[in-house]
This record gives structure tokens, C-alpha cells and sequence, in this order.
């Protein structure tokens, strides 16, 4: 499911909102055991109102440090010891959290005693909440029958996605129809020597041209319309008829980006784009918003992170020789080169011999020691917050990119020009998503992430990024 342009899947929802009924019981179990189940204090919605600010910070912690831990990843599964681990880290840096804002804020909280007891609960009751549900899961009563028109590598893609998806376990892919415009490829798409896909034993049950008597057959409800290009007149008709008698139709790149938080780049037709939602910064009362976001973000990100950037400037000028910080020219929105500022993490003269080569992260062997480490640290990245204050980047966006591999990458990859409609950003979907790029298939696979981006941009997005960076900066460090 998709909701103010994020893909999550039911569980991830379960977990949420169970995680806020356990923190609510929690409150509850910590006065309970602190006066007394007979006390004054026993009714939960009487102990809200009088700590509503306490209530309320207790909870959000909760949920955003639950977050930072990778603790709604619908993957891992909760009755493991090291999963368990993961939960009571949460609860306990949640705790410490909760401390320090009642230490600076003394007034309106419950106290040091019930802050303990309220959290000691929850650790137990979330622990054994994610255990149920990892040990429950809930299968849909029914199951909806579905056909893919067109066959070949795009159907494979999209019933591969669907088999292996949780969120689509209501749908069961029967087959495919050929259509000879299936396999058409357009001049330039990347790679021309793709690999194939693994088998998805997807079947072929005819030609387009047979559709409602396929449908009729096996009892299709749901019909996934896998071409790029234009369709005939008479599959035009058997379409809309099929959607006359109740079954749904969809297009496979809008279900592959809806479960998969990533554009299907290669099976893109023109009008997909054309027709579906607005680009990011078009409206100008969200660019101003996005813009007014993204000042005071830098700017505090600026101040906080002064000393760090201080000590670190410090580090690459004992190290080796050259300035601290380098500038060096990219490419902004709509492709306007601007000069972007980053702490010096190679030698001075990296680049001498080999030229403009593709960077391989924390590992690059022109990398210092040094710079090592401020790679996997992202302490590199610091001083772009000064390019977002003079408007050149974003806090959220595209990778910002050299002129020398743009126009190797326009020439590749299908819709590559597209990913300069924004500013590029600090952190972006494709960063959190995909990590550092270094090849011409990796720029297409973070492309797929971008355009996502692009699409479906919103605050909660923008939020949603924010926090995946302080994740993935913690938990994943030099991805």
C-alpha cells in the first residue's frame, strides 16, 4: 500500500499500530505498579490527560527511536534472540531520551520511578507483542486471480515481484498473453545486454487477441497490462469491456513502483510519465514550503555539526598535503553546474593520471585514511549544507552529479534527463535505498529510485528520508 507517497506493507502497519496500544498499556502498567492497581491514578485516559505532554513524547520517542533501529522492517522476524536485542535497545535508548527532556523539563512529567517501571513494562509487552505477531500471519481468506498482457521480460518482472512480495499475497499471477509489441526496446535503452530474469514459470495461455475468453476461463479479476507502447483498437475494446463486467486493470510499472518504492525504468512507456503524477517543485506554494524546510534544517544542521566539521578539517591537513575542503563543479536542476563543497577524503592528486573515474566509496583506493573513515561516517558530506543554504542543493534529492558522466549516462539510460526536474540533495530515496553508485548499472538502479522520488515526493516522504539517513548513517555506516 502507498500513503502520502510511501510504500509500506500490512505488517509494517500491524507493527505500528500495536506499537502505540503496547505504549499506551505500558503507561498504564507503570502507574499500576507504582501506587497500585486500587489506586486513584488506575484510569489510563485520567493519567493521559494530566501527562499529555509526557504521553505524547513517551510514544513519538518510542516509535522514531523503534525506527532508527530497523525495528519496522517487515523482514526480520522477532523471536530471535538478536531481534530481541534490537527491541530492548530501542526501548532503552528511548528511556535515556525521555530523561533528558524531563531533566531540562521538570514540569508535567510523571517522575524518574514511574519513567522507569513505564519503560521496564514495555520492553516486555513489545518483545512479546512482535513475537505473536512473527508467529501469526495473517493470510487473506480469498485470493484474486490474476493476467498479465504481454509476455517476456516485463510480465516476468512483475510476477516475480508479486510472488515474492508480502503485500500481494491476495494475488496470484495465472499466466500471461503474447502481444507482439512486448519485447519492442527503444534506441539507447540500458543495458542493451541486459541478463535475463530468473524463471518465474509464468505461463502462456495465448495472445492478446484472446483475452476475454482467457479471462472467462480461469476466472480472472484483476488484469495487469504489461506493454509499452501503443495497444491495438481491438485490445483497446476487450479492455475496457473486461473493466465494464468489474475486474481491475492496472499497468505493471504503477504496481512494480507501488511494491517496490522504485520506477521499472526499462519498461517505461513516454505516456506512463506523461499522464501520471506531477514532478516534485512544480507547485510553487510546495517548493516554497520544501525550500523554507530546507534552510532551517541546514541551517541548525550547520551549527550543530560546526565542531565536527572543525576537527575533521583538522584531521585531513595532518594527513596529507592540500586544502581541507575541495570544491569541485556539478550539476544542479536542469542541469546548471554549481560548485559543490565537501571535506577532501583522496590525495591532492587523485585524479592526475586516471582523470574523472567513477568513486567506489569508502573503499576507493585513492581514498587517505582519514577520508576513509569520514566516507563511512558521512562526515564528508557535512559542509553541502552550506550548497543547500545557497540554494544550489536540496536536503532531499538526487545525487549530485559530474557533467563528464551525465552525458555518458543520457546517452545509456532511458530517462536519465528527468532526474534534473529537482535540485539534487543532500540524502535522497536512491542514497538511502541503494547506497553509493559506482558503475553505469548502478546509476540506472538508483535512476529507478529517483524517479519514484520525483513522483511521489511529499512532507511525510521528506520526513521519511531524513530518518532513513540517521539510520542508515548508524546502523549501516560506508553503505
Amino acid at each position: 500500500m502507498t500513503l502520502f507517497g510511501i510504500n509500506y506493507q500490512h505488517r509494517q502497519l500491524y507493527f505500528l499500530v500495536g506499537d502505540v496500544l503496547i505504549a499506551l498499556l505500558a503507561i498504564r502498567l507503570g502507574h499500576a505498579l507504582r501506587f497500585g492497581v486500587g489506586a486513584q491514578e488506575k484510569d489510563l485516559w485520567g493519567i493521559v490527560t494530566q501527562y499529555t505532554g509526557a504521553s505524547l513524547f513517551f510514544i513519538s520517542s518510542l516509535l522514531v527511536v523503534l525506527y532508527l533501529c530497523d525495528a519496522y522492517n517487515s523482514a526480520l522476524d522477532f523471536r530471535r534472540r538478536n531481534e530481541v536485542i534490537r527491541l530492548w535497545s530501542a526501548v532503552v535508548v528511548a528511556f535515556m531520551l525521555q530523561l533528558l527532556v524531563y531533566a531540562a523539563f521538570p514540569h508535567g512529567w510523571w517522575g524518574r520511578s514511574i519513567a522507569a517501571l513505564t519503560s521496564l513494562g514495555l520492553g516486555f509487552l513489545l518483545v512479546g507483542w512482535r513475537a505473536l505477531l512473527c508467529r501469526i500471519s495473517p493470510r487473506p481468506l480469498f485470493r484474486r486471480k490474476a493476467l498479465v498482457v504481454g509476455a517476456g521480460p516485463p510480465a516476468q518482472l512483475i510476477a516475480n515481484v508479486i510472488r515474492s512480495h508480502h503485500e500481494y499475497d491476495g494475488v496470484y499471477v495465472v499466466g500471461s498473453l503474447d502481444h507482439p509489441l512486448f519485447g519492442h526496446r527503444r534506441q539507447g535503452d540500458f543495458p542493451a545486454n541486459q541478463a535475463p530474469l530468473s524463471p518465474s514459470d509464468l505461463p502462456v495461455l495465448g495472445t492478446a487477441a484472446e483475452l476475454k475468453a482467457v479471462v472467462a476461463q480461469h476466472g480472472i479479476e484483476l488484469i495487469i497490462v504489461a506493454i509499452r507502447g501503443s495497444m491495438s483498437s481491438e485490445l483497446t475494446k476487450q479492455l475496457l469491456e473486461c473493466k465494464a463486467q468489474g475486474l481491475g486493470i492496472e499497468e505493471m510499472p504503477t504496481i512494480y513502483k507501488r511494491l517496490t518504492g522504485k520506477v521499472p525504468i526499462l519498461h517505461l512507456s513516454d505516456a506512463w510519465l506523461i499522464f501520471g503524477p506531477v514532478f516534485s517543485g512544480t507547485s510553487r506554494l510546495g517548493a516554497a514550503v520544501q525550500r523554507l524546510a530546507d534552510v532551517l534544517i541546514a541551517l541548525v544542521g550547520a551549527l550543530l555539526t560546526l565542531p565536527v566539521v572543525a576537527l575533521a578539517a583538522l584531521a585531513v591537513r595532518l594527513e596529507s598535503k592540500g586544502p581541507a575542503f575541495y570544491r569541485q563543479e556539478r550539476l544542479g536542476r536542469n542541469e546548471h553546474p554549481f560548485q559543490i563543497i565537501k571535506l577532501r577524503t583522496m590525495r591532492q592528486d587523485a585524479e592526475a593520471s586516471s582523470g574523472a573515474v567513477w568513486s567506489q566509496g569508502a573503499s576507493d583506493p585513492r581514498v587517505t585514511r582519514v577520508g576513509r573513515f569520514l566516507r563511512r561516517s558521512r562526515i564528508d558530506e557535512l559542509p553541502q549544507f552550506y550548497n543547500v543554504l545557497l540554494g544550489d542543493m536540496a536536503m532531499v534529492g538526487p545525487r549530485p552529479e559530474r557533467e563528464h558522466f551525465v552525458t555518458q549516462l543520457k546517452e545509456r539510460i532511458p530517462f536519465y534527463a528527468l532526474r534534473f526536474s529537482v535540485k539534487p540533495g543532500v540524502t535522497g530515496w536512491a542514497q538511502v535505498r541503494h547506497g553509493y553508485g559506482a558503475s553505469e548499472e548502478d546509476a540506472a538502479e538508483k535512476l529507478c529510485y529517483e524517479l519514484y522520488a520525483v513522483q511521489e515526493m511529499s512532507a511525510t516522504l521528506y520526513a521519511l528520508i531524513l530518518l532513513k539517513t540517521v539510520q542508515t548513517v548508524l546502523l549501516r555506516p560506508g553503505s
